[in-house]
């Protein structure tokens, strides 16, 4: 080889040059990403059910899923988990099987199980599935001065979040921290027997008094009046005012019993920010995209979340 380079001088300069051409143009096309891409088709299949046992919910769920769900062509092995209330199911095809198809056939057979699954079951929820998307791109904490953790915890997952999801390969999947609002009525046992009632006397008291009702039209005359049924209250006080029962003429209100509050429910995480209570959203890569680019994608979008 020495001595063919020795007598074809022009030809190895010809040959290198060639080689760094090949090279430099070959080097922008190559794609770069901090994890690499999972490219067989995988569908997680989510299934809740709150307050059920994980032994209760492997059996009477979980089990069932794997074995209506196995039915797709193309696949390949499954994983499951079972924790209280969840059930957890991945699908994993062979390297032939699209996607797409793979999602198609699992959602079809899903939902399908779901009349063979216990009553009150939510419906499965089914998404592409990849392993390597598993750690988050970032945390993103948000805090206030002036609002408490259940005001935060509204921005973060009705707002915030909401803005984050229409970003390209981006997935902000829960909030963490913060307390959830809810509308809670505490009553009092003592004065709930001296008026004989129970606590379900109570509850279909909020169901018949707070109800939406379709709204529709009245046409008097030449005029078309829009009807506005007004079922449901505008302020959490006007809840103490349902009436429950009537006796003896005199009606028997939730205030008799009980009182209603604008609470949050039992706090089950607590995130702490620079010493302070605050919340932060988890975000995630899309199955399929790049994490570079969906990384420089939320860089950008946070000085806009932020200015609203």
């Amino acid at each position: 080889m020495v001595r063919a380079a020795l007598k074809n001088p022009y030809a190895v300069i010809v040959m290198a040059l060639g080689v760094v051409i090949i090279g430099l143009t070959v080097i922008g096309r190559i794609p770069t990403d901090i994890l690499p891409i999972f490219k067989t088709a995988a569908v997680q299949i989510l299934t809740f059910y709150p307050g059920m046992p994980a032994d209760i919910v492997e059996r009477d769920m979980t089990n069932r899923l794997e074995r209506w769900t196995s039915q797709a062509n193309g696949i390949a092995r499954q994983e499951s988990k079972s924790i209280t209330g969840v059930s957890i199911v991945k699908d994993y095809f062979r390297p032939d099987i699209d996607l797409n198809t793979a999602m198609s056939q699992v959602a079809a057979l899903a939902i399908s199980d779901l009349y063979y699954l216990p009553p009150g079951t939510i419906p499965p929820m089914v998404m592409p599935f990849d392993p390597t998307a598993t750690l988050p791109l970032a945390l993103l904490s948000v805090s206030s001065d002036l609002m408490d953790e259940k005001q935060l915890y509204d921005v973060a997952y009705f707002s915030i979040r909401n803005q984050l999801s229409g970003l390209s390969g981006v997935i902000a999947p829960a909030v963490y921290g913060g307390k959830l609002r809810r509308i809670l009525v505490y009553l009092d046992p003592d004065r709930l027997r001296g008026q004989n009632l129970s606590p379900m006397d109570v509850v279909k008291s909020l169901r018949n008094s707070n109800v939406f009702i379709p709204t529709g039209n009245a046409k008097i005359g030449p005029i078309d009046y829009q009807i506005n049924a007004n079922g449901m209250v505008g302020r959490v006080e006007e809840i103490n005012d349902f009436p429950i029962k009537i006796e003896n003429g005199a009606p028997v209100f939730i205030k008799d019993v009980g009182v209603v509050k604008d609470a949050f429910a039992i706090q089950t995480n607590i995130v702490h920010v620079d010493g302070k209570r605050q919340v932060y959203i988890p975000i995630y890569r899309q199955p399929g995209a790049n994490t570079i680019q969906a990384v420089e994608g939320v860089k950008a979008a946070i000085p806009r979340i932020a200015a609203r």
